[in-house]
């Protein structure tokens, strides 16, 4: 009677499994950073940058912001601002900072139940 129950009820559950294989499979978001120049200058625009990407997909819907602070201040102040979504997956902050010196900057990508983040240094001159 145990063999007679077996096999329809492993073929029932083998075609539920089967069709469940349609749904998409999770892909990790993936962050870009670039800034606008290379040469950052004392009391000129400075631009940071995130393109977020999920596979082939944009991620229109990702909570970014950038964290900075300069190097020998490190342990006294940073400063967060919120990123603006420009569209496309792109997300953009833009500074300008009155003290030359080598600065870090972090960017924090909340996107798809992850949260991505990558420090990057640049150096301000007069």
């Amino acid at each position: 009677m145990i063999k007679k129950l077996a096999l329809p009820f492993l073929i029932i559950v083998s075609l539920l499994v089967g069709c469940s294989s349609d749904e998409e499979e999770f892909v990790f978001p993936e962050a870009s950073f670039t800034m606008s120049s290379d040469v950052v200058k004392v009391n000129e625009p400075l631009t940071f940058e995130v393109k977020m990407t999920a596979g082939e997909k944009e991620v229109k819907d990702a909570d970014v912001s950038f964290e900075y602070w300069l190097e020998e201040k490190a342990d006294e102040e940073h400063t967060t601002i919120p990123a603006e979504n420009a569209g496309d997956g792109t997300y953009t902050g833009e500074i300008s900072l009155a003290e030359p010196g080598v600065y870090s900057v972090y960017f924090h990508a909340d996107a798809l139940d992850m949260h991505l983040m990558d420090k990057y240094q640049f150096t301000v001159t007069e």
